[in-house]
């Protein structure tokens, strides 16, 4: 399905997005979700007391990234450009985001060849390790 959406949009009018919950890029362990008990574990969501009943999503961006180019073999390089610079567009940001060029924030990550982050800046500025 995904390689489908992929043919039918193109790389200029595709966005990857995460509906990733508040417990996204937390460690293993008991969250709570509203009012719900939920566990995360092994990069799956699911509700306290019910295993394998998913309650959301723990997808990180990064990992968009690299399920993307996997899925549609598009390469890290096209799928970050649908991390980044197409919902900038999309939001009418591109003016400030989405690009790197003289002038602009500098607010960027920097992704080995199987998109795994380096390093990311704010500012300029480089950010401490997550």
């Amino acid at each position: 399905m995904v390689r489908l959406f992929f043919k039918a949009k193109g790389a200029e009018k595709s966005i990857l997005i995460t509906d990733g919950m508040s417990a996204t890029g937390m460690p293993d362990g008991g969250y709570k979700l509203g009012d719900l008990d939920v566990e995360v574990a092994h990069g799956r969501c699911t509700i306290a007391g019910s295993p394998g009943v998913l309650a959301g999503s723990v997808l990180t961006m990064d990992q968009a990234v690299r399920n993307f180019a996997e899925f549609t073999g598009a390469g890290i390089a096209v799928s970050a450009q649908l991390a980044a610079r197409n919902p900038a567009t999309l939001m009418g940001l591109e003016r400030n985001w989405g690009h790197l060029e003289e002038g602009r924030e500098a607010n960027f990550v920097v992704l080995s060849p199987d998109g795994r982050i380096l390093q990311s800046f704010r500012a300029g500025r480089p950010l401490p390790p997550a």
